[in-house]
């Protein structure tokens, strides 16, 4: 990763983005793992558990933590004085599945004045030529993996981001849903998505159940990805009664037939319960892959992320492997089978989760758009991506209303 990490609007050809290192972490989910990551600048908080060498250190980037501590590379060199750390591990002790360490070495620039070492000799096996037992040896001076306090933060500012459904034709400032998993009382009349809310955005309206609405995502992954929600303020899917419950599965049966009768497409659902005090099921149409196909790409991405997953038989209640009050992330697919995670405090789970599988080059190989702020589109766009969605939804509409019937009054 060369150059100098920029803003989101920085065209500089010497700047990378956000969107560059979303791209790359995407990109080594469907790997094993990666052997060299070589970058220009320091990642944050590095020296984090070692001593502080006597040179001045410079300046970390926050976002190359993130990127490194999730693509987990076995080497890592970057651009300064020459410099060796202790090398760290990337599992937690008791907690993950051990795996290999991390060595992180800064070079110096070729022919400096301070002479500071410039050149350096590696001689190793690629991962894919080594055991898990080789790959899992550590040497005695191995550290904690030093961005667990950087991945904190950027976990707390996704959680506030994920309280919002985000405003893009205005200027209004962003006000996160009060409470959270404590169970406190939420300000229904501040929530983005119940219905009666004044800040629900209704122009994203595609139908109306009787306890359900369609509606168009925000920041979608590609215009007819759409989302299930509750016209009342409620968590998620474990709270729904079973009227609610048929609600969801007729809008489910009605996308299913729609995608795959006008898009010969099938259907992923997804929906996540952490952080997030409003349910959300996201419905994403997948051209040419079968369920399996599907499945092993989120399994693939399991793997990545240490994640525990229960894979659901047609016809079972998931519901009953989720413990009451835990959170979980669950994917269901066109046979309606469905694969439960379960969020623990001993793994962190990814919030974009669903995105980053779904946006994978395996299945929609759409890299640049695991993150919503890549996908913002005017409320105008908004409006025609909706039209566009209804007239065809329309015919497979459980909801809609027979205008003979209401004519006959």
């Amino acid at each position: 990763m060369s150059g100098v990490f920029g803003d989101g609007m920085s065209n500089e050809p010497h700047c990378y983005t956000e969107t560059d290192l979303n791209i790359l972490q995407a990109q080594s989910g469907v790997m094993n793992g990666i052997d060299i990551l070589i970058t220009n600048q320091w990642p944050s908080d590095v020296l984090r558990y070692v001593k502080t060498p006597e040179f001045k250190v410079p300046e970390g980037i926050p976002q190359l933590s993130h990127l490194v501590n999730s693509i987990k590379p076995r080497y890592h060199f970057v651009s300064g004085p020459y410099y060796e750390r202790l090398p760290y591990r990337n599992h937690k002790i008791l907690h993950e599945k051990a795996t290999y360490c991390t060595r992180f070495i800064s070079l110096g620039c070729a022919g400096n004045k301070t002479k500071s070492k410039w050149l350096y000799a590696l001689n190793y096996v690629p991962m894919k030529h080594l055991t898990d037992e080789e790959l899992r040896k550590q040497p005695k001076e191995t550290t904690e993996n030093p961005y667990i306090e950087v991945e904190k933060d950027k976990h707390k500012e996704e959680d506030l981001k994920q309280q919002h459904f985000y405003s893009v034709g205005d200027k209004r400032q962003m006000t996160a849903v009060p409470g959270g998993a404590d169970g406190r009382e939420k300000k229904k009349e501040s929530c983005w998505f119940c219905l009666k809310s004044p800040n629900v955005e209704k122009h994203l309206v595609i139908s109306v159940g009787a306890s359900m609405y369609l509606a168009l995502a925000k920041g979608a992954l590609r215009n007819d990805h759409v989302m299930i929600v509750p016209t009342n303020h409620i968590k998620c899917q474990q709270f729904l009664e079973p009227n609610q419950q048929e609600d969801v599965e007729k809008f489910k049966r009605a996308l299913r037939t729609l995608n795959r009768t006008n898009k010969k497409s099938t259907t992923v659902f997804f929906e996540r319960s952490l952080s997030t005090s409003h349910m959300q099921i996201h419905a994403v149409p997948v051209a040419r892959y079968s369920v399996n196909d599907i499945k092993d790409v989120f399994y693939t991405f399991a793997d990545k992320y240490n994640l525990e997953v229960q894979e659901i038989p047609t016809g079972e209640d998931w519901k009953e492997m989720v413990p009451p009050g835990s959170d979980y992330f669950i994917a269901e697919f066109e046979n309606e089978e469905k694969l439960v995670f379960l969020c623990s405090q001993k793994v962190r789970f990814p919030l974009q989760f669903g995105r980053e599988v779904l946006a994978s080059e395996e299945l929609l190989n759409m890299p640049r758009r695991v993150s919503w702020k890549e996908c913002k589109i005017s409320k105008e766009q908004e409006e025609h991506d909706v039209k566009l969605f209804r007239k065809p939804f329309t015919e497979f509409d459980p909801f809609k209303v027979d205008d003979s019937d209401s004519d006959s009054d």
